[in-house]
């Protein structure tokens, strides 16, 4: 997508904004009261934090944010408002409340390392007052903004009462909600559109340890679309449509977590204003939390860092599929070469190759035929192999006489022997004609090797050797399966022959 189409989109972010202070300095020096360094500060800044920092990620990245919360009645509060309006977030729906402090986090950096960490805060629950207030400038703003977002930090600002408007507005306007909730509250967001916890929140929202069942767990609890945050392991998207992605995450080098949260939720609130689908929101996000955590203390992100980052066109599915070659090289390198010692045991014994597939996948199979009945890279004799779903007047007359589902069984029943080596490639595992095509093969007393996706699928534990490309996006697998034929292949003519390539 164009991240041109960001601009000027209205976000309503409704939350606890703070303000984030940072002590610059050296540390030459232990002290000599207690054994901890010495700071000399050389220097104070300041930034929105909080939901002012997501507003300020949403200004940021070229849309338009209208803030509501709270701020004390303090030179704290004037800072951040300050802080806020430099930036151009419309902090019109903030209100000064005498009876809590503005929210300050100050770090104290030594060099470019955080040395400590001090949190000025009253956590109440803000008072009657203020929450009718809160109510009338949700009334105000909720009509004239694209979506909102509720930017949960526990501090206060949230309460049920406050919500209940908020939904009732939403609903009345036609308008989604996207939540970054804290685990205390999140009971209270159900039927929004869309959460966004990290993988520590959602594991205590939902008691589940695994990420999957974790974010399905969510979803089936709030009726909502979830997005798991997962730090240096990516994101996992669970849909209410059940359609589930593992993102691969997009982090170059984290040098600073701070407010990582904050853009990902601001990204994902303007590319779906935008008219996004959320996997492809989600990857946007995921970008520009890549590109945020390399920065230093509380940042933002821009369109020329997302454009620069390959976040749209080709080069994001280019970066997208290398991360998947780079996963399948971390986990399934022993696979691969389990897979080569198999083809080189079958060859050697004077056996040969069955290989099935569907749609693409039978596309894999014959492309791994032509590869041994032919030549891959070394002049040498043609090597026995069949794809069982290349000729048409079989596939079609087992169709028609016995069902899909035995297309590949059958071939199996009439051309394997013991000994040959049967492979079947799926991307989801599950496909029937392939299993059933495998199981025929151990039958029988073939050696058996499947190629599928992230979980297998039911193919899980069927086969001699499994490789399990972990994606959930087919294209990816697909294009993961292509390089391990070749690398097999290769492999297999170097251990065979053990001359140089032609």
């Amino acid at each position: 997508m164009d991240v041109s189409l960001l601009a000027g989109r209205k976000v309503l972010v409704l939350g606890d904004v703070m303000l984030d202070r940072y002590l610059h300095g050296d540390v030459t020096r232990i002290s000599p009261e207690a054994p901890v360094p010495v700071v000399r500060v050389e220097r104070e800044s300041f930034v929105p934090g909080g939901a002012a920092n997501t507003a300020n990620n949403i200004v940021s990245l070229g849309g338009l944010a209208h803030v509501i919360g709270v701020v004390g009645s303090d030179s704290s509060g004037s800072l951040l408002l300050r802080e806020m309006e430099k930036s151009g977030i419309d902090t019109s729906g903030i209100l000064r409340d005498s009876g809590r402090p503005t929210i300050e986090k100050t770090r104290v950096l030594g060099q470019t390392h955080q040395m400590i960490r001090l949190d000025y805060e009253k956590a109440d629950k803000v008072g009657a007052s203020v929450e009718s207030a809160l109510i009338k400038n949700i009334e105000k703003a909720v009509p004239f903004v694209d979506i909102v977002v509720v930017s949960d930090y526990g501090k206060g600002v949230i309460t049920e009462n406050v919500l209940q408007f908020l939904y009732d507005s939403c609903a009345r306007n036609g308008k989604n909600i996207v939540v970054d909730p804290k685990p205390k509250n999140a009971r209270l967001f159900n039927g929004v559109f869309l959460v966004t916890p990290n993988e520590k929140e959602a594991k205590e929202i939902t008691g589940e340890e695994d990420v999957e069942k974790c974010a399905q767990a969510l979803c089936n609890m709030l009726s909502t679309n979830v997005l798991i945050t997962r730090g240096e392991k990516g994101m996992f998207l669970y849909e209410k449509n059940g359609r589930k992605i593992a993102i691969p995450t997009q982090a170059r080098e984290v040098f600073d977590v701070s407010g990582a949260g904050d853009t990902v939720i601001a990204a994902l609130a303007l590319c779906i204003a935008a008219g996004m689908e959320i996997k492809d929101a989600a990857a946007v996000a995921n970008q520009a939390a890549g590109i945020v955590v390399g920065k230093m203390g509380t940042s933002t992100v821009t369109p020329d860092d997302l454009r620069k980052n390959g976040n749209t066109g080709a080069s994001r599915y280019l970066q997208e599929s290398i991360d998947v070659m780079k996963a399948v090289m971390e986990s399934e390198m022993p696979s691969i070469e389990k897979l080569t010692e198999l083809m080189v045991e079958t060859y050697r014994n004077g056996k040969k190759l069955l290989v099935f597939g569907n749609g693409g996948s039978a596309s894999d199979a014959q492309h791994f035929v032509g590869e041994l009945v032919g030549r891959f890279s070394r002049e040498r004799a043609g090597l026995p192999a069949v794809a069982l779903n290349a000729d048409t007047t079989i596939v079609t007359a087992i169709s028609n006489d016995f069902g899909y589902s035995s297309v590949f069984e059958r071939q199996v029943e009439a051309l394997a022997s013991r000994g040959d080596l049967v492979v079947g490639i799926t991307t989801s595992g599950n496909s029937e004609n392939v299993l059933k095509g495998l199981a025929k093969a151990r039958h029988m007393g073939a050696r058996t090797a499947c190629l599928t996706g992230r979980t297998g699928g039911k193919a899980a534990g069927l086969c001699d050797v499994e490789i399990r490309v972990p994606s959930d996006s087919t294209p990816r697998i697909q294009e993961s399966h292509t390089a391990i034929i070749h690398i097999a292949c290769e492999m297999m003519e170097k251990e065979l022959y053990g001359m140089t390539a032609a």
